[in-house]
């Protein structure tokens, strides 16, 4: 069950997200001060996650996927917005991470498709956001559906 806490860590972590694929959206780009907090967040939480070995799997496969992200960020093959705020979410909400690179990966297909350029931008933060809010709504559902 998640507690009262945990809703409230996910309800703002959540909140931020939207409000920056929002501003991804409208603008191309998301504040600092959306990004570089969920950066430094999420790599707090991944080393406390190994440290306390509250999930050792999780906590590989989530420090794996944000090796291969910072690899990626620094090839150049996404915005620095979309790379700190990845890491925020594999450090964070793990769960979210991974559906979010689902998403980006669906979201980028479909633009590169429509647009018929390999390289075919799209707002990654936004996909990120919704994502992380899809993966949210279908946890606590399964939830309240198992307290039936």
């Amino acid at each position: 069950m998640l507690s009262n806490h945990s809703l409230l860590g996910y309800g703002f972590l959540l909140s931020i997200l939207t409000i920056g694929g929002v501003q991804d959206w409208h603008t191309g780009e998301v504040s600092n001060w959306i990004s570089i907090p969920l950066f430094f967040a999420g790599v707090i939480a991944s080393i406390l996650r190994l440290l306390f070995l509250d999930d050792m799997l999780m906590s590989v496969l989530s420090l794996f996927a944000m090796v291969v992200i910072t690899l990626a960020a620094f090839k150049g093959w996404m915005g620095g917005a979309d790379w700190k705020v990845l890491i925020g979410l594999f450090g964070l909400y793990p769960l979210a991470g991974f559906a979010a690179l689902v998403v980006a990966g669906v979201w980028g297909g479909i633009a590169i498709l429509m647009t018929g350029e390999r390289n075919a931008r799209f707002p990654g933060v936004t996909a990120f956001a919704f994502a992380a809010c899809l993966t949210f709504f279908v946890k606590f559902s399964i939830i309240l559906l198992n307290e039936v």
